[in-house]
């Protein structure tokens, strides 16, 4: 205890953090104050005389009774000297100018009136700016998210861990980076240390190299057993139910069926799947490879890396050929840890990367994968189904099998079709000849974060040494900030009880382990001299927080001595920075998160979609749908191109993958590049993207709404209000066999629909001619209760909320595009959010104009709003 006590003494941030360990239970009670501004007295202030403007104009509509689109004017204060009030204040100002408010059918101020308001309440609202610009805009001290705690435990020991089972890092309608959301509580320090116990582990290495082991497993060895096994089940229920049939009267207990159900249940089971697994068997392919199946009885190739082998990085390989008589969307080859739950079961694969095949089988070429093996926490039950000869465990048993949708009942529904229909199975794909694993592979012995830890080889293992890593160690985990020495001599100390009985690398684990599970490790520190101080970051300071913001690591030895020779003190030397640092491949990290929340993109993952309907929306694809977003953004700011290639573009980023699944032609291999797009594709721009476009749909059918709102969120940044409560179902028209804009209009009926959908809705109708998984379509199927269908033709005209009219989606494309300017601004503030790591508010709004003005100097790019975040006041101080 006595040595927490001690640690607790080394942090004061705001309140006092306390820390209580006894080696096995911890409790942290983190009560971290956060920066604040203070408050100023407001002087922006709305004459009285204005109140007769509301009432004439707007309080029909807006007052508390009515409150249309959730907006009461009756009570708002007139004075603008807080964040709440001016922020209301700004949206009553936008709704005039746009000429939304008040709407056409209303009575309508003149254009004397109209000018005096408008003018008196722009002037409030520029004081207002300036007097808030510094009370507002306050900026929670924060731990490590997810991603942050990963990168930043890989760049200081070398090691990748899995944070998933760290506290949650959600913030509904924000960011990962939001300080207010990253809590911590006193039960989760136990986690942090037993992860970095693990990660230390893995790091530490003593002994020898590891031997780099190459194992090769003939697919037919563990396909053909399975399939034997599999046989010999359905033989033997199937031969037991015609004797069963064969003795009449008989009861089925006497041939060992627990009834009547569970007879005719085997007798199926030979009749779809035995018979297939024979003709399986049978086939001279199966005699020296394996036939990748989609259902039994091999729906993959699977091989075991035993218990024994370290964690680190390995290479897998199948010798793989195409049959020649497939469907040609099933010719790609997925790679993934076996063991994922599906439907209930443990069939499931992780898929980690695809690959298109192109050979045929008597060429069949060698396709290379490389996988990260994890490290094991404790020895688990071992798997059944591979190598059994060898202690491995679910989790290390790789399979490779042919693309199609991760789920059972995904799999067995063609495989039942087929049968039924010919008496066979769907003819394979893919033929595999051999599977191996070679690892691990060590590209320096020992590792790069073994020789940080220890960086003198010659030096004499004592505790001199030992103290001297334990505060290299710590100055490097607390990101350059300097430990206490009381804090550093209790963790030698520690170290001096743990060499008892163990080795000098063994000893050093627990006292490192606390490091990492330490405030000044886990936290993104820069104390201020007291709550309501501002002060400008120090150079390490910004240099941490930059490395944060476009890398979510820490920052790299270029990083740390362009802060210590001054560069990040000058506009240009931080430019500098910022180039580099978007040029580096861990930028990726940024565009990732950023983008992934930006474009609230986890509706991706809120749904199955239907495997029947959209057989080739698979794991695969859904994953190079995400990326193309991902890519595309990054070959904008790799490119310097302007933000508005966002909206409309002449050129796409895809692999080969998402080339076959848009009917492009000339794209091969796995990796994401730059493509020119044929004449009437409709790609080139987000709105063009499978991923946006699915995301618009329930799995199902295509969601106009959904798709309509989200363009008004973050392609035009004019988000609608939530809807009101309790609005009734359009139950009129439920069940009926409609098309999407039949059903939609009935929102027109309810006056408190009609106000937002009829802004809403025309935006997706637009998008109607691409289904529910982004595939352009001529006609809208829609199917009914009964399996009854009707066909209807697609009407993709509609209009803006400006008024401007398209047909279809070339037009409404085009449309968007002309509103680059709010695109852009709707970018900056979500960049400013994300950067700072707390909400956008009014008080940056001038802050948002500097930026925008800075892009528009520079030609609009992406790249220059992410520079003019960085140079800015606000970035660079706490």
């Amino acid at each position: 205890m006595a040595i927490v006590e001690e640690l607790s003494k080394n942090y004061r941030l705001g309140n006092q953090i306390k820390m209580l360990h006894d080696l096995s239970i911890v409790f942290f009670l983190t009560v971290f104050s956060a920066t604040t501004y203070a408050e100023q007295v407001p002087l922006a202030v709305m004459p009285d005389k204005h109140f007769s403007y509301f009432e004439s104009y707007c309080l029909n509509c807006h007052d508390a009774e009515t409150e249309k689109g959730s907006v009461n004017l009756e009570d708002m204060s007139f004075d603008l000297g807080t964040i709440e009030s001016a922020e209301k204040w700004q949206k009553v100002l936008n709704s005039i100018n746009s000429g939304e408010m008040p709407p056409e059918d209303k009575k309508q101020p003149s254009d004397e009136d109209k000018t005096v308001f408008l003018e008196s309440l722009s002037k409030q609202l520029v004081i207002a700016r300036k007097l808030l610009s510094d009370t507002g805009g306050e900026i929670t001290m924060r731990r490590l998210n997810h991603r942050e705690y990963e990168n930043t435990i890989e760049a200081l020991l070398g090691v990748k861990i899995d944070g998933s089972e760290l506290p949650d890092d959600a913030n509904s309608g924000g960011f990962d980076t939001a300080g207010a959301s990253l809590f911590f509580s006193s039960d989760q320090f136990e986690q942090y240390l037993k992860l970095a116990r693990r990660a230390l582990d893995q790091a530490i290495v003593t002994g020898p190299v590891p031997e780099t082991k190459i194992d090769r497993i003939e697919a037919e060895t563990e396909a053909n057993k399975r399939a034997r096994s599999l046989f010999r089940y359905y033989k033997d229920g199937y031969t037991r139910w015609a004797q069963w049939k064969a003795a009449k009267g008989k009861s089925p207990t006497k041939f060992g069926f627990v009834d009547r159900d569970q007879a005719e249940f085997r007798k199926r089971n030979w009749d779809l799947e035995g018979i297939a697994t024979a003709d399986y068997l049978a086939r001279k392919e199966t005699g020296n490879g394996a036939l990748l199946t989609v259902y039994h009885p091999t729906p993959n190739v699977a091989l075991a890396i035993p218990n024994e082998a370290p964690a680190g990085k390995y290479l897998v390989r199948a010798k793989v050929g195409l049959t020649g008589r497939h469907d040609p969307t099933r010719t790609f080859l997925e790679v993934g840890f076996r063991g994922e739950k599906v439907d209930g079961q443990v069939e499931g694969v992780g898929v980690i990367d695809c690959r298109k095949v192109n050979a045929l089988m008597r060429h069949a070429e060698v396709i290379e994968f490389e996988v990260e093996l994890p490290a094991l926490e404790k020895p688990l039950a071992v798997d059944v189904d591979v190598n059994t000869e060898k202690n491995v465990t679910p989790e290390r048993v790789i399979a490779f099998r042919q693309r199609h949708f991760n789920s059972h009942q995904a799999a067995f529904t063609p495989f039942q079709a087929s049968v039924k229909a010919t008496g066979f199975p769907s003819e394979p794909a893919l033929w595999i000849d051999w599977v191996e694993w070679e690892g691990p592979i060590i590209e320096a012995w020992p590792p790069a974060g073994h020789k940080a830890l220890f960086f003198e080889t010659n030096r004499k293992k004592d505790e001199a040494y030992a103290k001297a890593i334990i505060e290299r160690f710590a100055l490097r985990a607390f990101r350059g900030k300097q430990p206490e020495p009381e804090f550093i001599n209790r963790l030698v100390n520690l170290y001096s009880q743990e060499r008892i009985g163990k080795t000098f690398e063994q000893a050093l684990k627990q006292p490192l382990s606390i490091v990492l599970a330490s405030p000044g490790f886990l936290y993104l520190r820069e104390p201020a001299p007291n709550e309501n101080a501002k002060r400008k970051l120090k150079s390490e300071e910004l240099a941490v927080r930059l490395a944060y913001f476009l890398w979510s690591s820490p920052p790299d030895e270029a990083l740390l001595v362009a802060a210590d020779e001054g560069e990040l003190e000058t506009a240009a030397g931080l430019a500098r920075q910022t180039n580099r640092l978007l040029a580096d491949k861990r930028s990726m990290e940024f565009i990732s998160s950023f983008s992934h929340q930006w474009l609230h993109m986890e509706r991706l993952d809120f749904f199955q979609f239907n495997h029947e309907l959209y057989s080739e929306f698979d794991d695969s694809v859904k994953a190079a749908a995400r990326q193309e977003v991902y890519e595309t953004i990054l070959n904008v700011i790799r490119r310097g191109s302007p933000i508005g290639e966002l909206l409309k573009s002449d050129t796409i980023v895809i692999n080969d993958l998402l080339a076959d699944y848009y009917g492009m032609e000339k794209v091969h291999g796995s990796h994401f590049r730059e493509v020119t797009v044929p004449e009437k594709v409709p790609r080139g721009g987000l709105l063009g993207m499978a991923a946006i476009l699915a995301m618009g749909s329930d799995g199902e059918r295509t969601s106009p709404v959904e798709r309509g709102v989200w363009v008004l969120r973050k392609l035009l940044n004019d988000p609608p209000p939530p809807a009101p409560a309790n609005v009734p179902q359009l139950s009129r028209l439920e069940g009926k066999l409609l098309p999407a804009r039949k059903l939609l209009e009935g929102h027109m009926e309810q006056a408190q629909c009609a106000q937002c959908h009829q802004s809403i809705d025309p935006i997706g109708y637009g998008l109607e001619h691409f289904n529910a998984v982004g595939l352009w379509r001529d006609t809208e199927l829609v199917s009914g209760r009964h399996r009854n269908t009707k066909e209807f033709p697609i009407d993709d005209s509609g209009t803006l909320p400006n008024g401007a009219k398209f047909d279809g989606f070339f037009e409404l494309r085009d449309r968007i595009a002309e509103h680059e300017g709010q695109f852009t601004r709707g970018f900056v503030e979500h960049l400013i959010e994300y950067a700072l790591g707390r909400p956008y508010g009014f008080s940056d709004q001038d802050f948002a104009d500097r930026v925008l003005s800075y892009g528009e100097e520079q030609g609009r790019t992406l790249n220059s709003y992410i520079r003019a975040v960085v140079v800015s006041k606000q970035f660079k101080q706490k």
